[in-house]
This record gives C-alpha cells, sequence and structure tokens, in this order.
C-alpha cells in the first residue's frame, strides 16, 4: 500500500463559524487548521439520561 499525500481543500464557511475557529485556534494557541482537527477529534458528549423519578 502506498501512502497517499493529502489534497490541499479550501473550505468557505459562513463568519460566526469562522469566529468559532478563530476563538478555539486563539485558546488552542494554533492556526484554523488545527481547531478544525481539534473539534474534528474531540469525543461527542452523551445524552444526560432521562431521570424517571418523579
Amino acid at each position: 500500500m502506498t501512502d497517499r499525500t493529502p489534497d490541499l481543500r479550501t473550505i468557505e464557511v459562513a463568519d460566526d463559524v469562522y469566529d468559532v475557529l478563530k476563538r478555539t485556534a486563539d485558546s488552542r494557541d494554533t492556526d484554523i487548521n488545527g481547531a478544525l482537527r481539534y473539534l474534528m477529534e474531540v469525543p461527542t458528549p452523551r445524552a444526560a439520561a432521562e431521570d424517571d423519578e418523579d
């Protein structure tokens, strides 16, 4: 199996999405690409179990 060089892709996002990415990048001391990688790798939180005790 041969290793393939990753492709370069450009993704356009809305201004408010860019703002979230920029703030995430700043808080993690990285760039936008690092923020995207972080957000893709973060585990999804599970929904809180419903409490049937009424």
